[in-house]
């Protein structure tokens, strides 16, 4: 199975959104463009990975994708093989400025491309450059304070976007908003991240069409029962639970069948569900335990909120992790899934009720405390709902 990597660098506006993404080659997982590869080779691959095997959209959505041009894509006409759609050509700053450079950057600009002009260091002789340009990005690693003072004060006449790149400290930020900047990008603000692309696993292709059967209003009690039963591990795993002292039934649950007829169909179906993604042994647990305590968190803030069908909120966390789950993108991975249109706007967009429940538990993961709210509900509701969450995940897991 092939791989192919682009990294990505968020280019954020003056109220800290992102405007663009600085699109970087990379050869492999870790974050370095290190590898026997020219720089021509670099733009390549980054535009093939881009363009051809991941796509443009996946990457950068609805933003520009910024793209570093070596002197040849510039200067020979047919090289460069994208629309200007969403583009962002980057002149490095490497490449002699000639007339012919210019005559070339003027072509891709009155073609549609946005030109950007990287680690600039001004220079009279660059007026012409200057004038076809939009974006100026400057290093400001590069520069002393007075220098970066006096370029900005040199280029704010022209009209052109900056961008203050490479910052590293709060005090750069503030200073470089100080000056004017438009743009701003750097490790501070966010390290490049890798993307990569892959086709999915046997295994993982299998739990997908588990997913399938279990969630379709087409299959009924027989052909669930037949897809589990035919899987010794998950059969195992959910009847060992199923006659655990978390259920307590009192007799003993012999088949899965049974279970179905206790349970009912879509309690089942959950607990297959989670039984099916726990099987990803190429994960790590604590992703699966991600997964379990944003299902039952989501559950039981609508169970506070009386609010049904309760599955649905459970089904909606849960599926919330298959992208990290399956490293694919969710998009993809629920697109076979027979679920409602409903859930996938959840999943996907984080709409309706059920988004805002599952927002809700994102944002109490990550600490950001300012969404965190679901409903009317109380912040010490939302508090018990995630300790009641991640401790039922903690038990679950050791039972399986």
């Amino acid at each position: 199975m092939s791989e192919v990597f682009v990294a990505r660098q968020p280019i954020f506006d003056t109220k800290l959104g992102v405007y663009a993404y600085e699109l970087l080659f990379r050869s492999g997982e870790i974050n370095n463009a290190s590898g026997a590869v020219s720089a021509d080779g670099a733009t390549s691959q980054t535009i093939v990975n881009t363009f051809l095997e991941i796509g443009l959209e996946k990457i950068v959505g609805s933003r520009f994708a910024c793209i570093n041009l070596t002197e040849s894509f510039l200067l020979e006409e047919d090289k460069l093989p994208i629309s200007p759609e969403q583009v962002i050509l980057e002149v490095l700053e490497d490449i002699p400025v000639t007339k012919q450079l210019v005559a070339a950057v003027k072509r891709l600009h009155d073609q549609g491309f946005v030109i950007a002009l990287d680690d600039y260091i001004y220079s009279s002789e660059h007026h012409s450059l200057i004038e076809i340009s939009q974006i100026i990005k400057i290093d400001i690693m590069a520069l002393t304070r007075e220098e970066l003072v006096q370029h900005v004060k040199i280029l704010k006449p022209y009209g052109k976007k900056l961008l203050a790149e490479k910052i590293e400290t709060l005090d750069e930020f503030d200073l470089c908003v100080e000056l004017g900047f438009d743009y701003f990008q750097g490790y501070f603000l966010s390290k490049p991240r890798i993307l990569k692309s892959t086709t999915l696993p046997q295994n993982k292709l299998a739990i997908i069409n588990l997913l399938a059967l279990l969630h379709s209003t087409d299959s009924d009690i027989d052909d669930i029962d037949e897809a589990i039963s035919a899987d010794v591990a998950m059969s195992y795993k959910i009847l060992k639970l199923m006659n655990s002292a978390f259920f307590n039934f009192g007799n003993k649950i012999e088949s899965i069948r049974q279970a179905i007829l206790l349970l009912g169909r879509k309690k089942l179906t959950s607990w297959a569900s989670m039984a099916a993604m726990s099987k990803l042994d190429d994960q790590p647990s604590e992703m699966i335990h991600i997964a379990m305590t944003r299902a039952k968190m989501c559950e039981l803030l609508a169970e506070t909120a009386n609010l049904k069908p309760i599955e649905n909120y459970f089904t909606a966390g849960l599926f919330s992790a298959l992208d990290i789950l399956m490293q694919s993108s969710i998009e993809n991975l629920l697109k076979p899934l027979p679920v409602s249109d409903e859930l996938r706007d959840a999943v996907i967009n984080k709409e309706g009720v059920i988004g805002e429940a599952l927002q809700c538990v994102l944002a109490y993961e990550t600490a950001d405390w300012e969404h965190v709210k679901f409903q009317n509900l109380e912040h010490n509701d939302i508090y018990i709902a995630n300790v009641e969450a991640i401790s039922w995940a903690n038990m679950v897991m050791d039972m399986m």
